[in-house]
């Protein structure tokens, strides 16, 4: 059995094709005046408080439509938070760290995504991989990026609570996608980054306080990803990520119902259907594969992607 302990306190990952659980302690609490749990500031980190927590006063559907107003601020996973706090205080290969935390959750990806497809940058080809991604913008923009979202978790003590399955559904669905995609000739990075951003409608909808975010979530995403000029594909994946298998028509979007699958029978399920990992492979045009091959493989993906999580790498 793979059993991946953490050096981090409170992360671990344990799989073997059976149950994948990373769990994860929250950042150090600070003092809290309401009895939500807040996080603490590295001294080398002063943004500027967001828009949505100098409204904290205002009633919760007016701070809602405020942060829909906004669509930017995608809540930020504590465990991600706390690891992107630690390299911005340390001085050792901030780069290449920082972009692999970066890989673990759907909110910071976005962010990078979102900055690189900028019409200001002036591109004539839109991105899809987070690593290219952050290359093309250089390491002072996506350190400022990353502290800006996790400034929102450190300012924002009224945030809402982050799903417990989302984040993990998110990371293992990516890593699904990633290993599908190489054995069907696809691009990973594409791959990867449509399954971190396949339930980003839904991340979008609990950022908002709504109380059915799961209503028109894949169409939503789809709309906010379109907005942010990501790659058609990645959009496409993400608005039709419920379509019936028969009617999909493009190799990603397969690939990321496929991965989804694989990510609800390894136990980072969602409140979704999904299809058996049978009816995956045969969907992707991999029939012969064995699923417990392709476990194998998503779980030793995780186990690298979240290598920073868990201190192992």
């Amino acid at each position: 059995m793979l059993v991946v302990v953490a050096s981090l306190p409170g992360v671990a990952i344990r799989g073997r094709y059976g149950p994948v659980h990373l769990v994860v302690e929250a950042l150090p609490p600070r003092a809290s005046t309401n009895g939500t749990m807040a996080f603490a500031t590295p001294s080398n980190i002063s943004p500027t408080p967001p828009a949505a927590a100098r409204a904290a006063g205002a009633p919760g559907a007016a701070r809602g439509e405020a942060i829909l107003a906004e669509q930017s601020r995608l809540l930020v996973h504590p465990a991600s938070a706390r690891v992107v706090l630690e390299i911005l205080q340390s001085s050792t290969d901030v780069g290449g760290d920082l972009t692999r935390t970066i890989l673990t959750d759907p909110a910071l990806a976005a962010a990078v995504l979102r900055a690189a497809n900028s019409a200001h940058l002036g591109y004539s080809r839109r991105i899809g991989g987070v690593r290219q991604a952050s290359v093309m913008l250089g390491t002072s923009l996506v350190n400022s990026l990353a502290a800006s979202r996790v400034a929102d978790l450190v300012f924002d003590t009224d945030a809402p609570d982050y799903p417990d399955w989302l984040w993990l559904h998110s990371i293992t669905t990516a890593c699904a996608a990633a290993v599908l995609a190489r054995r069907s000739g696809e691009s990973a990075d594409d791959a990867y980054t449509a399954g971190l951003l396949h339930e980003v409608g839904w991340l979008l909808a609990v950022s908002a306080e709504s109380s059915t975010p799961d209503q028109d979530h894949a169409a939503s995403g789809g709309r906010l990803l379109s907005k942010w000029n990501l790659p058609d594909r990645i959009v496409a994946a993400t608005t039709f990520h419920h379509t019936r298998p028969a009617a999909l028509t493009g190799t990603l979007d397969r690939v990321v119902v496929a991965a989804h699958a694989f990510a609800t029978s390894l136990g980072a399920s969602s409140p979704e259907r999904s299809l058996t990992t049978i009816e995956a492979l045969q969907l992707v045009g991999l029939a012969d594969a064995r699923p417990s091959v392709i476990n194998g493989e998503i779980e030793a993906e995780l186990a690298s992607v979240t290598s920073d999580l868990t201190g192992q790498r």
